[in-house]
């Protein structure tokens, strides 16, 4: 969060209020694709959604991490992004992540902090929360971002970020929010609105969508949805990280790749 990227952004969506009856959805030739986007409303919030099917082995969900910022594009270019959302927290200077970041088998930074969204080698997303102050053993895990919030717990609002020791009371106002979660089934959700929401008003718009645990990541002007090439939803500023999917077509060559590191990790 930085307070003058926000209030720029937050004008921005006044402007969009107004012209409200203007607004045309977004639409993907993506029926039948392991990955699909949708959007709906609650109230006066709009919710932008990437739905994965994760179990598909032309589905893979991983992070990624830059020096410093970057823009969007260049996040997204070198995984070849199929949909990407704004990553964990971090410092606006920087661009050094508050919590770690885990790219494939490699943490990249530490931070001890936050709850946890992971992904192991066989592909399957997890949602953990983490002691404060303490490492986590990530050697379970290929990606993973730590340092956000708990949203969602075995299907119920849960977010007390202050209990996680997280201090900016931005976090907890009425902001634009980016977020992950698993459904009951397993799929990988993102999520992100650029509607000024509570944390609570969010987990219970991710609980709609069948989301079992979820977390919240960085948000406000860093809030950004990105899919099949469009920046849905476009961040004020620049990005340290990302969770990124990248669908394969016909699923050839994702699963070697999958295999390939499952082996290695069953040999660690």
């Amino acid at each position: 969060f930085a307070t003058r990227h926000y209030h720029r952004h937050a004008g921005r969506r006044m402007h969009h209020r107004h012209a409200a009856a203007r607004y045309k959805p977004h639409h993907f030739d993506d029926v039948g694709h392991p990955i699909r986007y949708s959007e709906f409303k609650v109230g006066h919030a709009r919710y932008h959604v990437v739905v994965a099917n994760v179990a598909d082995p032309g589905v893979e969900a991983s992070t990624v991490l830059c020096r410093g910022v970057s823009s969007v594009w260049n996040l997204v270019r070198t995984p070849r992004a199929c949909a990407a959302v704004t990553g964990t927290f971090f410092a606006p200077r920087s661009g050094y992540p508050v919590g770690d970041v885990l790219v494939d088998g490699n943490l990249r930074a530490f931070g001890r902090r936050g709850s946890a969204m992971a992904i192991d080698y066989y592909g399957r997303p997890h949602v953990f929360d983490t002691d404060f102050g303490k490492p986590v053993d990530w050697s379970a895990y290929r990606w993973a971002l730590r340092g956000t919030v708990r949203l969602v717990r075995n299907g119920r609002p849960s977010p007390n970020p202050k209990a996680q020791k997280f201090h900016d009371s931005r976090i907890w106002s009425r902001v634009a929010r980016t977020g992950a979660g698993v459904t009951r089934s397993g799929k990988l959700v993102l999520i992100a609105t650029t509607s000024p929401v509570t944390l609570t008003e969010f987990a219970k718009a991710m609980i709609k969508l069948g989301v079992r645990d979820a977390v919240n990541m960085d948000g406000g002007s860093s809030t950004c949805l990105f899919y099949r090439g469009v920046i849905v939803i476009r961040p004020a500023r620049r990005l340290s990280n990302m969770l990124v999917l990248t669908e394969v077509e016909g699923a050839k060559g994702s699963v070697p790749d999958r295999a390939s590191a499952v082996s290695a990790y069953l040999n660690q």
